[in-house]
């Protein structure tokens, strides 16, 4: 026990919990224009969340990683079986069906899954006795994955869905499949990605054939790969017109938020408007305008960085940056400092997700990338992303008490 103590990454630790503190504190300022029954309501909730969370947390942390190796299976399972049972009977909200109602508490398994698909894929490559390079080796992997994304695409949540994808070149990458040939593997998707111009598809199809002759991949596979890319950049525009208008809104508002000043590009708008008028140390905690006057939609969720911005400045969103980041820097040594390998992955996988959501929420406030509809973690309003975030960075600071194991 005692060593185990001192294996405990403190830094980790209290950066952790001063993300979370400093969330609760802002959560409080962007309910300040909510009616004030729900402004309690949801204070008192949020604070809830986290004190939960942090049982779990700690909870997460006891269990040694051996334990999730063998309980993956049956989390991923019971993880889909809730996916399956949200598209049954779920509840409803903003034009989708996300939620499993238990009183007046709405649980999304979405976010469940995510941290049990990380499980059970680190589980999958462990396990593997080599690392191999070609297409049969990736079947599993993205199996694992692609199943609960078309569970998540269908309620629908676009923004969680990706999360799903995300985690798997990273943890393939850890368990010694090359950049090259993960590049070559992602082809299809950056195809679709470069897809909406021409010349950057072109751009993007002569790395490909650059890519794909300096590959040690079979010939077969990289015709086959090239081909799948072609065809991927050839059906993009069909899938456009097959896409919810809202979200061929919200991408149209991203790439230019005056053409839906009143609709799809009115929150990108706003939360520019609440970051720029921060300002170097912004405006003051509870004095945020755009937050008091409401101008600013899903405040104290999915736009809560722009009330960081607009109360706290520049200065206040660059420290919350640097939180985060030195929460990913001491998470990554401790998966360089595992010696188990279903651990260091693990970790990987947990930190991969947080990471883009991080990166997504933010760059969404900043209208970098279009409006998904993920919170930023440990710090936006909402109970089930908070507990099993929480819960996730438990196993990852478990991973590092055990690392010498």
């Amino acid at each position: 026990m005692k060593r185990r103590f001192e294996e405990f990454d403190r830094v980790f630790f209290f950066t952790l919990l001063l993300i979370l503190l400093s969330g609760l504190v802002v959560v409080y300022s962007a309910c300040q224009s909510e009616d004030p029954t729900f402004r309690l309501d949801a204070w008192k909730r949020q604070i809830l969340f986290a004190a939960v969370g942090m049982i779990g947390f700690a909870l997460c942390a006891s269990i040694p990683p051996v334990a999730w190796e063998r309980l993956s299976p049956a989390l991923y399972l019971v993880s889909l079986i809730g996916l399956v049972a949200v598209l049954l009977a779920g509840s409803s909200g903003g034009g989708a069906t996300r939620w499993i109602a238990l009183g007046s508490f709405r649980f999304q398994p979405s976010e469940v899954a995510k941290v049990a698909s990380v499980l059970l894929l680190a589980r999958t490559l462990a396990g593997r006795r080599r690392t191999s390079e070609n297409l049969a080796s990736l079947a599993v992997p993205l199996l694992i994955m692609l199943v609960p994304m078309a569970l998540t695409l269908r309620q629908p949540d676009l923004g969680t869905a990706l999360v799903f994808l995300v985690a798997v070149p990273p943890m393939l990458f850890w368990s010694g499949v090359s950049l090259p040939y993960l590049l070559l593997a992602s082809s299809p998707v950056l195809s679709v990605l470069c897809a909406s111009s021409l010349v950057s598809w072109i751009i993007f199809a002569a790395f490909l054939l650059f890519l794909a002759y300096r590959s040690r991949a079979l010939l077969l596979e990289r015709i086959l790969y090239v081909l799948l890319s072609v065809g991927a950049g050839i059906v993009t525009p069909v899938l456009w017109n097959r896409m919810a208008t809202y979200q061929q809104q919200r991408i149209i508002a991203f790439l230019d938020p005056a053409r839906y000043s009143s609709g799809a590009g009115y929150q990108i708008i706003q939360s520019k408007v609440a970051l720029g008028s921060g300002g170097l140390t912004g405006v003051g905690w509870l004095d945020g305008t755009q937050k008091g006057l409401a101008f600013l939609p899903a405040r104290h969720t999915d736009f809560i960085f722009s009330v960081v911005g607009e109360e706290f400045g520049f200065l206040g969103t660059m420290t919350l940056l640097a939180l985060f980041t030195l929460l990913l820097i001491r998470g990554f040594r401790i998966a360089a400092a595992a010696r188990d390998s279903f651990a260091s992955l693990t970790v990987v996988g947990i930190l991969s997700m947080l990471a883009f959501q991080v990166f997504v929420n933010i760059g969404v406030t900043l209208g970098l990338v279009p409006v998904t509809g993920l919170p930023l973690p440990i710090y936006s309003y909402g109970g089930t992303s908070m507990l099993s975030t929480l819960a996730a960075l438990g196993i990852v600071l478990g991973v590092g008490m055990r690392r010498r194991i």
